[in-house]
């Protein structure tokens, strides 16, 4: 059975993906999904897929960038885009990055059977089908749920939430269906108290000062050394407390503040129409050009793209919540025109607010 990684910032997408083809059918078995290109290499370094379906047009690393990355770190592993971008140039940096092939959104499902029936020359034979196979479905499920909690987690982190204990408290909850001893259980705090230690580790505090001189060592022994349920979740809340106690900044720095007073005007303003990056300047009372130049340092990215980001996240949200006309959800997030609202969302999601609307009600 080959391993299929989907990488799409759109979930309703990857659910597509997952349950509208007979993956079994074809010797295939959907082992990981990532959301960005970050988790992506994540996953593939767990999972080793021998086929990722990459989304081109996601935030914060194009999926041109993120093949480039699995290229090198995994040579023989099949790549094909899955994009709703037709240009000839995408289609040329794919063919110089090695991808094998290209699927244009929106696809059906003898489009996808015809690109695995392309790419099955170039994977690898496979010796024990039935074993790998039991792995995958024993193993992947539960996994890919962890990846969730370890993503979410890592982003109350970062954002300093107050709800973090809750989060923490509840991320133990859900293995209480096993045995604290057991080796699942074990694997799956480790994995929560890794995610913890990444962070450290992005915050320039080293793992000793969390737990001795031999972090992995030391706190795996702890937590094969606990032994109930409720000292766990203590020694875990404890722990990640310990950790947002190492990591807060004394005082945020002027650019970190003004990152964050950006991000707050464009979050009550996105449905200006004419919304501008030196309008939101002039709001912070800072030159454009400087607010340009910090607010990218700050996120990777730039004002004007989180404006855009901004509007997309909201229009996805008003589209879900109910039917709404097109023009009644162009205008909420600031667009006058829909066919200009429409282009703009295909171009950030790979397809059309109508398309985006059927393939929710397709569930």
């Amino acid at each position: 059975m080959y391993r299929v990684m989907i990488v799409d910032d759109e979930p309703l997408f990857r659910d597509y993906l997952r349950m509208k083809m007979d993956w079994d059918g074809y010797g295939f078995k959907v082992s990981c999904e990532a959301r960005n290109g970050k988790e992506a290499l994540e996953e593939a370094q767990k999972y080793l897929p021998h086929l990722s379906l990459i989304d081109i047009n996601m935030p914060f690393m194009s999926g041109l960038d993120l093949a480039e990355q699995l290229k090198v770190r995994f040579p023989d592993m099949i790549i094909v885009f899955v994009t709703g971008h037709n240009e000839f140039d995408y289609v040329r940096q794919a063919v110089r990055l090695g991808v094998n092939d290209y699927l244009l959104k929106p696809f059906d499902r003898e489009e996808l059977a015809a690109m695995l029936e392309r790419i099955r020359p170039a994977l690898p034979e496979q010796r024990d089908k039935k074993r790998e196979d039991e792995e995958i479905r024993s193993n992947a499920p539960q996994l890919k749920g962890a990846a969730d909690v370890h993503e979410s987690i890592m982003m109350s982190l970062r954002f300093r939430d107050p709800n973090l204990p809750d989060e923490v408290k509840n991320s133990v909850r859900r293995l209480q269906a096993y045995e604290v001893d057991s080796e699942y259980a074990s694997t799956m705090l480790m994995g929560l108290v890794s995610v913890g230690l990444s962070f450290a580790a992005e915050r320039g505090v080293p793992a000793e000062n969390l737990c001795g001189n031999r972090p992995e060592q030391s706190l795996g022994t702890m937590i094969r050394g606990l032994s109930t349920w409720d000292e766990t979740e203590a020694w875990m809340v404890s722990f990640f407390a310990k950790l947002v106690k190492l990591t807060a900044d004394p005082l945020p720095s002027k650019s970190y503040k003004l990152f964050l007073a950006t991000k707050a005007y464009i979050e009550r303003h996105y449905h200006e129409e004419d919304l501008s990056v030196e309008d939101v300047a002039a709001a912070v009372f800072v030159d454009s050009s400087y607010l340009r130049r910090v607010f990218r340092k700050e996120s990777g990215y730039s004002v004007l793209d989180h404006i855009v980001h901004t509007r997309m996240k909201k229009a996805k949200e008003l589209l879900q919540d109910g039917n709404l006309k097109l023009a009644t959800v162009a205008e909420a997030v600031g667009f006058s025109d829909p066919s200009y609202f429409s282009k703009c969302f295909k171009k950030k999601f790979g397809m059309t607010p109508t398309e985006f609307e059927q393939l929710k009600y397709s569930h």
